[in-house]
C-alpha cells in the first residue's frame, strides 16, 4: 500500500510498542506520508533501552551498549552521534574466565546513549503521536479495519486503523495475535531468556582496573559494567562509582520469581566474591527482565500478513541487537508502504 487508502485519504496505522523497533517503524511510516499512532504500556519509550533513576543516580539497567555491523545502520548511528544523542564508550572491557584471570576484549566501537541510554528512544520518539501508559490487551478485526482495546474491553481509539504493527517481544505479541493471523504459528517458535539486573553505587572506589567484563565462569553473574565510566554521565552525588550487573540466563531463569531485594543481595555478594574484595555500597536495587534476549531469533527481519493487515517487528527478527531491532522496524515500514 502507499500512504493512502483507496479512497484517497491517508492510511492510518497503529504501532503497538515504543521500543527501538516500534519507533523506527513509526518514524519511517510518518516520513512516507502515513498517519501513525504509537501505543506504549509503560510511562516512557525505549523498551529494554532503558534507564532507571534511583535517588540522584541513573543506571542503564537494560541494553548496555550497541554496535554497528550492518552498513544500513552505520549512517543512522553517525547521525545520532552528530546530533549528540550517542557517543563511543571506550571503557576497558575484559573477559573474566577464571579466578584472578582476565583477558581484554578487542571489539568494534561500542556506543551508548548520552546522557543515558534512554536518550536514543526519546530522540526517535520526537514528534510522533505517542500514547504512553496505554496497554493494548486485545485486537479486533472488523470490516472497516482494526480496533485496539484495553483489558476492560474499552476501545483505545474509536477511529480504528487500516493496519497494526506489533513491535514487542514475540511472547507478548502472541496473545494479541490469537487466531487473527497465520503468523501466530511462526511467532510461537521463538524462546526467550530472562535476566536479573542489579544496580549498585559504591561509597568508596572499588580499585577495579577495568570498566566492564563478560563473566564466563560464575554461576550467577554474566556481565558487569561500571556505569559511571560511560561518557557524559552526570556527576555522582554521594557515591564514588556506580555499577550494573546482569545475571547469567540460567541463574535468572532458576530464580526468576525471587524477591527483588534477595536477587540484588545475591548478585552484590557474587560481585564482591568474584572480585575478591569487600565493597561498600550505598544503593542496591534489582530489576527483573522476563523477556531479555531471544534465544532463537527468526531469520526473517520482520513478519507481515498483508491479507490481514498486521505485521511484527523486533530484535527477535533478524538479530538480537539494537541494530537488529532498528532495521526490523524500518524494513517492516518499507514493506507496508510498498
Amino acid at each position: 500500500m502507499s500512504g493512502f487508502r483507496a479512497t484517497g485519504r491517508p492510511a492510518r496505522i497503529a504501532v503497538v510498542g515504543a521500543g527501538i523497533a516500534g519507533l523506527s517503524c513509526a518514524r519511517a511510516l510518518v516520513e512516507l506520508g502515513v498517519r501513525v499512532r504509537v501505543f506504549e504500556r509503560e510511562s516512557c519509550p525505549g523498551g529494554r533501552v532503558a534507564t532507571r533513576r534511583i535517588e540522584a543516580l541513573c543506571f542503564d539497567h537494560g541494553v548496555q551498549y550497541f554496535t554497528t555491523q550492518d552498513l544500513r545502520f552505520e549512517p543512522v548511528v553517525r547521525q545520532w552521534h552528530a546530533d549528540g544523542i550517542v557517543a563511543p564508550w571506550r571503557g576497558r572491557t575484559m573477559v573474566l574466565a577464571g579466578r584472578g584471570h582476565g583477558e581484554q576484549v578487542a571489539a568494534a566501537p561500542r556506543f551508548v546513549g548520552v546522557p543515558t541510554m534512554e536518550a536514543v528512544a526519546v530522540y526517535l520518539a520526537r514528534g510522533l503521536d505517542l500514547c504512553l501508559g496505554n496497554a493494548v490487551a486485545q485486537l479486533r478485526r472488523q470490516a472497516a479495519g482494526w480496533t485496539l482495546h484495553d483489558d476492560s474491553g474499552a476501545a483505545l481509539d474509536e477511529a480504528g486503523f487500516d493496519r497494526v504493527v506489533l513491535a514487542m517481544p514475540s511472547a507478548s505479541a502472541l496473545p494479541l495475535l490469537a487466531d487473527l493471523s497465520m503468523l501466530a504459528e511462526r511467532v510461537a517458535t521463538v524462546s526467550w531468556d530472562p535476566c536479573w539486573a542489579a544496580m549498585l553505587s559504591l561509597s568508596r572506589p572499588s580499585g577495579i582496573d577495568f570498566d566492564a567484563a563478560f563473566v564466563s565462569d560464575d554461576p550467577i553473574l554474566g556481565w558487569i559494567a561500571r556505569e559511571s565510566s560511560k561518557p557524559s554521565r552526570a556527576p555522582l552525588r554521594g557515591a564514588a562509582e556506580s555499577w550494573v550487573l546482569h545475571a547469567h540466563p540460567t541463574w535468572s531463569r532458576a530464580y526468576l520469581n525471587m524477591e527483588e531485594a534477595d536477587a540484588s543481595r545475591w548478585m552484590q555478594r557474587a560481585f564482591a566474591a568474584r572480585l575478591g574484595r569487600p565493597l561498600v555500597q550505598s544503593i542496591v536495587a534489582a530489576h527483573r527482565w522476563r523477556l531479555a534476549l531471544p534465544v532463537n531469533p527468526l531469520s526473517e527481519p520482520f513478519l507481515l500478513d498483508s491479507e490481514q493487515g498486521i505485521g511484527l517487528a523486533g530484535d527477535w527478527c533478524g538479530g538480537p541487537r539494537v541494530e537488529g531491532a532498528y532495521l526490523s522496524g524500518l524494513g517492516l515500514a518499507q514493506a507496508i508502504a510498498s
